[in-house]
């Protein structure tokens, strides 16, 4: 069966739309996981953006209050995994006190073989932040 190549178009664009899914962005809400570490905000921040890098996740956004990142595909025999967009909200409560939100977004394509990473990342920050 031979395939024009308006066919072709369309099949490679409807490919791409499914491979990359559509990515979306997290949200502060308030059922987001939270923590207060007793340190300064330049310092967990800091250990967001570590705890981003050894999670997986490639950080796109790197703000005084605010860190991203985007962990990327990969594609496995059944479903692939990543695709992941986890943000890091942090709010100074105080001297050397900080207020930690974090939220992770997931694809509607690819959503199986997502998953959230809070918890993760947070643990990944107090490890950073103990030593």
């Amino acid at each position: 069966m031979k395939i024009s190549l308006f066919g072709q178009t369309i099949l490679l664009v409807i490919v791409s739309t499914l491979i990359a899914g559509c990515a979306s962005t997290p949200v502060a809400s308030e059922g987001a996981p939270q923590t207060v570490f007793q340190q300064p905000i330049e310092k967990v921040q800091k250990a967001a953006v570590d705890a981003l890098v050894v999670t997986g996740f490639d950080v796109t956004k790197q703000e005084p209050a605010y860190v991203e990142g985007f962990r990327p595909r990969k594609v496995g025999f059944f479903v692939g995994s990543g695709g992941e967009t986890a943000g890091v909200w942090l709010t100074e409560q105080g001297q050397d006190k900080t207020k930690v939100k974090v939220d992770t977004a997931r694809s509607l394509v690819g959503i199986v073989g997502q998953k959230n990473w809070d918890t993760e990342i947070l643990n990944e920050m107090r490890k950073s932040l103990a030593k």
